[in-house]
């Protein structure tokens, strides 16, 4: 892996690299980090992963860009640092690009992000009563697993990735039933991206397993609300040490100047700002 720092224009292709690029690495009220929103790109194909309440103003202030220029998005859950700018992402497709955009997301989540998080601001229109469909096209992950938890395979033109759930905000650490609808992703089978998570090391070493994982980043949350909600730093710690060598943590508020990543043994932390390259 290799980095580069953002440099005026935003990528939405390249040479045919895969390319993470971070828009935000922060928790979800940061505004020195922005919020954990990601841009996927490989040759002519990109991917948006999540769009939080400050995605569109940071695209514009800070890259340059514009969310009018994304067309293909995927939603790891409903919060708000990760769903509150796609209201404002498919009205200007609807109204000025004249199109819809491209959403990767399984049957039971499009029901539950239309009817309990979009439809409140969007279904109505002076065309009468919209729907999902009318500001979307959906692109239905097929399922390849079931157990030890689910996962479906994905293709975005050369971007491939695996989506699964994790264990997310529930009153249950051991499983997955209560907790919220929210998934992870592994690209090309070797880059994993956690997503929003609890402490899970049994997912994480059946990944590291399965898989011989290159690189992992994790989201991490440091003297704040990691109890039913996040991992914490100091359950990260706890992780074995070849797993915690190609970690890079993020999701992460202002107390990470309070501790050490690499000399805790951890990769680093993710930077805002910049290409992670494969």
């Amino acid at each position: 892996m290799t980095t580069r720092k953002f440099d005026q224009t935003l990528e939405l292709s390249n040479d045919g690299k895969l390319s993470l690029f971070f828009i935000g690495c922060g928790s979800a009220f940061s505004k020195t980090f922005f919020q954990s929103n990601i841009l996927v790109v490989k040759g002519n194909d990109h991917l948006l992963i999540d769009c939080g309440t400050l995605c569109p103003y940071v695209l514009k202030t800070v890259y340059n860009s514009h969310v009018k220029n994304i067309k293909n998005l995927l939603i790891t859950h409903p919060h708000a640092d990760h769903v509150g700018g796609v209201e404002e992402m498919a009205l200007v497709a609807f109204y000025t690009n004249k199109n819809k955009i491209n959403m990767v997301i399984t049957d039971d989540f499009k029901k539950k992000l239309w009817n309990q998080t979009l439809r409140g601001g969007i279904q109505y229109s002076e065309l009468g009563k919209m729907t999902f469909n009318d500001y979307f096209s959906q692109i239905k992950p097929v399922k390849i697993q079931s157990k030890p938890f689910d996962m479906y395979s994905v293709s975005i033109g050369e971007i491939k990735f695996k989506m699964f759930r994790t264990r997310h905000v529930t009153t249950s650490r051991k499983s997955l039933r209560g907790s919220q609808l929210s998934y992870g992703i592994l690209f090309e089978d070797r880059i994993l991206f956690t997503g929003d998570t609890q402490f899970n090391p049994s997912q994480l070493e059946w990944f590291d397993r399965n898989y011989k994982l290159d690189c992992i980043f994790h989201d991490c949350d440091i003297k704040g609300f990691a109890t039913g909600v996040h991992s914490s730093y100091e359950q990260l710690k706890t992780l074995p040490a070849e797993l915690k060598a190609k970690m890079y943590l993020y999701h992460y508020n202002n107390e990470i100047k309070s501790v050490t990543p690499k000399e805790d043994g951890f990769a680093g932390i993710v930077n805002s700002g910049f290409y992670y390259d494969f």
